[in-house]
C-alpha cells in the first residue's frame, strides 16, 4: 500500500516536472522561471519517498524529455537540474540550515554545469563557450561598423565598448561566471522551494535578511587560501596559473564586496529611510563604488562590527 502510494505520487510529480520543462522550452517567456523550478518536483519526491523513487523519477523524466526534445536537453536536465533536485531534497530531509543547503546547492550547480558543458563539447567536437564568445564579439564588431556607417564619431562608439574586457579575459573567468550562476540559481530555487513546499506542510528555514549576511571565518580563510595558492602557482609559472589567480581574486573581491553591501544595508536600516530609497542607494553603491564596498567588507569582517558572528563575539570591539 505504501509503495503503491509512493509510486503514484512519484509518477504525478514526474509528470509535473516534464510539463514544467516542456512549457519552459516551447514557451520562451517562461524559460527563466521554469529553469529555477525544474529541480523542485524531484526534490519533493526525494523528501517524501527517498532515493529509490527520486532516481526512478529522474530517469523517467529524462527519457520523456528526450522523446519530446533532443538528447542534449534531456541529458542537460539530468546532469544539472535533476541532480540538483535530489540534493536539495536530501538537504531538506536532513533539516539542514538554509545557509548550508544553499552552499551545497552552489557547489553541485557549478560542478554539474561544468560537467555538462565539457561533455557536450566532447560529443559535439567543439567548445560551446568559445563559440558563444566568438559570436558575441562578432556582434560587437558589427555594431561598430553600423555606427561608423551611420556617421557616428569613432570616439563616441569606442567609449561605449571600451569597458568590454577582451575575449581572452572572459574565457579565463568562466569558473567565476559558473560560480555566479550557481549562487543566483541556488538562492532563487531555494526561495521558490520555500514558498511552494509550505503548501505541502514542509517548512524550510528562512534565508537571513540581506543586512544580516556576513562572512564566516571558515569562508574567509578558504577564499584567502585560494588566493595565496593561486599566487604561488603564478609565481612558479604553472600552466593556467594566471586564470586561477584571476578567478580567485574576483571571488575574494565579490565575497567581501557583498559583505560590505550587507554592512551598508545594516546601517541604512537603522536610519529608518524608505525602503525604495535604501535599495536605490545600495544599487548605486554596488555598481559605482565597488572598490569602496570591498574595503568596507574587509573592515566589517575584520572587526566584526555588526557582531553577527557569534563565534568571534569575544574579539568584537566593545
Amino acid at each position: 500500500m505504501v509503495s503503491t502510494r509512493a509510486l503514484i505520487e512519484s509518477s504525478l510529480l514526474t509528470a509535473i516536472a516534464v510539463v514544467l520543462i516542456l512549457i519552459s522550452i516551447y514557451v520562451p517567456i517562461f524559460y527563466f522561471i521554469g529553469l529555477f523550478m525544474w529541480p523542485l518536483p524531484l526534490a519533493l519526491v526525494q523528501i517524501k519517498h527517498g532515493y529509490k523513487y527520486s532516481l526512478l523519477s529522474l530517469v523517467a523524466t529524462t527519457i520523456i524529455v528526450f522523446i519530446f526534445t533532443d538528447p542534449y536537453t534531456a541529458l542537460g536536465f539530468a546532469i544539472t537540474n535533476g541532480v540538483l533536485g535530489i540534493v536539495l531534497g536530501t538537504m531538506i530531509k536532513m533539516k539542514e540550515r538554509a545557509i548550508n543547503t544553499i552552499f551545497i546547492m552552489i557547489i553541485v550547480n557549478v560542478i554539474s554545469v561544468a560537467i555538462s558543458i565539457k561533455l557536450f563539447g566532447l560529443i559535439a567536437g567543439q567548445d560551446y563557450i568559445k563559440l558563444a564568445l566568438d559570436e558575441f564579439y562578432k556582434s560587437i564588431d558589427m555594431a561598430k561598423s553600423f555606427y561608423e556607417k551611420m556617421g557616428v564619431q569613432r570616439e563616441v562608439y569606442e567609449n561605449i565598448f571600451k569597458a568590454m574586457p577582451p575575449k581572452e579575459m572572459l574565457l579565463m573567468l568562466i569558473p567565476f561566471a559558473l560560480f555566479i550562476h550557481g549562487f543566483i540559481s541556488a538562492i532563487i530555487t531555494y526561495v521558490l522551494a520555500k514558498g511552494i513546499y509550505s503548501r505541502f506542510g514542509i517548512k524550510l528555514e528562512e534565508i537571513p535578511k540581506f543586512s544580516n549576511w556576513y562572512v564566516p571565518v571558515k569562508l574567509a580563510f578558504s577564499v584567502i587560501i585560494l588566493v595565496l595558492i593561486a599566487y604561488i602557482l603564478a609565481y612558479l609559472k604553472v600552466k593556467n596559473a594566471d586564470a586561477y589567480l584571476l578567478n580567485a581574486m574576483y571571488l575574494m573581491f565579490l565575497t567581501f564586496s557583498i559583505n560590505g553591501l550587507a554592512a551598508l544595508s545594516f546601517w541604512l536600516n537603522k536610519q529608518n529611510l524608505p525602503k525604495a530609497f535604501r535599495i536605490l542607494i545600495l544599487l548605486f553603491v554596488f555598481f559605482s563604488l565597488g572598490n569602496l564596498l570591498f574595503l568596507v567588507g574587509i573592515v566589517d569582517y575584520s572587526l566584526n562590527l555588526r557582531k553577527l558572528d557569534k563565534t568571534r563575539i569575544k574579539d568584537s570591539p566593545k
